[in-house]
């Protein structure tokens, strides 16, 4: 009885009544196939036809408890969709009256202070695009399911870079050979580099430089930070897991990586020593656009 007070109280008044409901439903169910199974098994001979029956009548009343019990989430994910997606889509249109009235203001302001506080504004309305396109990007990846497009690999690690470039001040990050194009999940693939990217300048030693370089179908970013041990190396991929605690973050992006990794059929290979840094290697051979 305390589990149900419990259960009570933190259930919605409505929760509550359709939480009542489905115990009492499951429990004549439950009473209704008892009945069955016993009725059966004292009226069909052979066992074998019996169980056949019986999981036969499991399987239509396991249907239409179900389709009880989830309507209403199905319902509710449903409504969410829609509402989500709308939501979406007029979203685009003041973000466009905000950036043209930004650009108009901007073009006649010459008071300093007032253009240093329309450019705090135009960051925070960049900031809430970005945050657009990110749910943009995952409706659109649900509806289609193929997001692939061609892009050349440098312009997307410099992007990366740019935005990072207030984390990296007095480090310098070297590319080479980076003028590859690739066929791929470019919102997706962005991420990744730019995961791989924080983390090698999160865990920086000292400002020694970053070095990021393509060859032979491999992409590799370098550091000399912190590095790590082998059995640190085990647990890398493991989701909320932090080399170092005392950094900022929620130790997630490496996970990410390796998801986005195994879904694009990239090899993902970490090279790590102790005090020493850490190079990992993406073979992208994969994401080679084939003309």
């Amino acid at each position: 009885m305390l589990i149900f007070e419990v259960l009570g109280i933190a259930l919605r008044s409505s929760d509550r009544v359709f939480f009542i409901r489905t115990i009492v439903i499951f429990s004549i169910v439950m009473w209704c196939f008892t009945f069955l199974s016993v009725w059966v098994c004292e009226h069909v001979q052979n066992k074998y036809l019996s169980f056949a029956l019986l999981g036969f009548i499991a399987v239509i009343i396991g249907y239409f408890f179900v389709s009880y019990t989830l309507s209403s989430l199905f319902k509710t994910n449903h409504f969410l969709d829609i509402l989500l997606k709308d939501t979406l889509h007029e979203l685009n249109i003041p973000l466009s009256v905000i950036k043209a009235n930004l650009q108009m203001l901007q073009s006649s302001e010459e008071d300093s202070k007032k253009i240093k506080r329309l450019l705090r504004i135009e960051q925070a309305s960049h900031d809430l695009y970005e945050l657009y396109q990110e749910v943009d990007y995952y409706i659109k990846k649900e509806i289609r399911r193929d997001v692939r497009e061609s892009f050349f690999l440098d312009e997307v690690v410099m992007q990366v870079i740019e935005k990072q470039k207030e984390l990296y001040e007095g480090v310098e990050i070297y590319t080479q050979g980076l003028h590859v194009n690739l066929f791929a999940d470019k919102h997706g693939f962005a991420k990744v580099i730019s995961n791989l990217l924080h983390n090698a300048i999160k865990y920086n030693v000292d400002t020694h430089p970053i070095h990021i370089t393509y060859q032979d179908t491999r992409l590799c970013i370098e550091d000399q930070g912190i590095g790590m041990s082998e059995s640190e190396l085990f647990l890398v991929f493991n989701r909320y897991y932090q080399a170092d605690t005392a950094h900022e973050g929620y130790g997630i992006g490496l996970s990410l990586v390796k998801a986005y990794c195994d879904e694009c059929k990239i090899k993902l290979r970490i090279d790590s020593q102790k005090g020493r840094g850490t190079k990992v290697i993406l073979d992208i051979a994969y994401l080679l656009y084939k003309t």
